[in-house]
């Protein structure tokens, strides 16, 4: 009986190693700056592809200036006015200063979101999922449910790993390709909404952390223990804190995964 248990059991063990093991390391990465993230991307972000699309965002801001006062001129409704020339040329400004500040803006967003999601995640005592104590029956039961477990374990650490990782993949592109975004904004209506998509876009990606961070704290303070409790039956055939634990993995995968879907339907960003 012991060697059975004591071959087939530690799948279960397995499992919740690999999952605390991936939480903890994605939270780490995923909550540090992509400047300490990966310093050997940062530095090709911030050498190569922000100077070259910053070049290009240099040009455009001036094809999107000439846009803007022909767009006015052909408005056969509304009469070319000093006022409105000066407007197209605050725009101009702005966008030039714009173009020259979106790497510390950027940086500037990426320090606030991570700090603010390490703050959470130190004053939420978060220590991942604890295995338990198991008896004699409840082992034997792991021989079947462990290998269970160890699957949903896989699944659900590749879509947290998947999820958070592309987040920071996303965060240099958006750090990248920001002046071309903020070039649009002498273009007038339509066109000047590229700066505001890119604004919210990074919004969201950047602040998703914390609502990562908040969603796993709550996850972890769940105790389903309680429903079983009662059930004496159900304690001794089933692992209670076995279940508890997939079903916590499967949420907190979930919730990272529609983090963003959640910060677009509730702030509209």
């Amino acid at each position: 009986m012991d060697w059975i248990t004591s071959g087939l059991s530690p799948l279960y063990t397995l499992g919740v190693n690999i999952w605390n093991l991936i939480l903890s390391f994605c939270l780490g990465k995923g909550l540090s700056t992509p400047e300490s993230f990966s310093p050997s991307a940062w530095a090709y972000v911030n050498n190569f592809l922000y100077p070259f699309f910053q070049a290009i965002a240099a040009t455009m801001l001036n094809l999107f200036f000439y846009i803007g006062i022909c767009r006015q001129v052909g408005n056969l409704r509304e009469s070319m006015t000093l006022e409105t020339g000066v407007n197209i040329l605050i725009k101009v400004i702005l966008g030039n200063l714009g173009i020259n500040s979106v790497m510390l803006f950027s940086k500037w967003v990426f320090e606030i979101t991570g700090t603010t999601g390490s703050v959470m995640l130190s004053t939420g005592e978060f220590k991942g999922i604890e295995q338990g104590v198991l008896d004699s029956v409840q082992a034997m039961v792991h021989m079947i449910v462990g290998i269970i477990f160890l699957v949903v374990a896989i699944v659900c650490s590749a879509t947290v790993f998947i999820t958070i990782f592309s987040r920071s993949v996303q965060l240099y592109m958006l750090a990248a390709v920001g002046p071309l975004a903020i070039s649009c904004i002498p273009g007038g209506p339509g066109i000047q909404n590229a700066a505001g998509a890119w604004i919210k876009t990074l919004l969201t990606k950047s602040l998703s952390i914390v609502i990562i961070a908040i969603f796993i704290i709550l996850v972890s303070k769940f105790d389903l223990t309680d429903f079983f409790a009662e059930n004496l039956l159900t304690d001794i055939v089933l692992p209670t804190r076995c279940i508890q634990n997939m079903f916590m993995m499967m949420l907190t995968a979930a919730g990272v995964k529609g983090a963003d879907s959640f910060m677009k339907q509730t702030f509209g960003i």
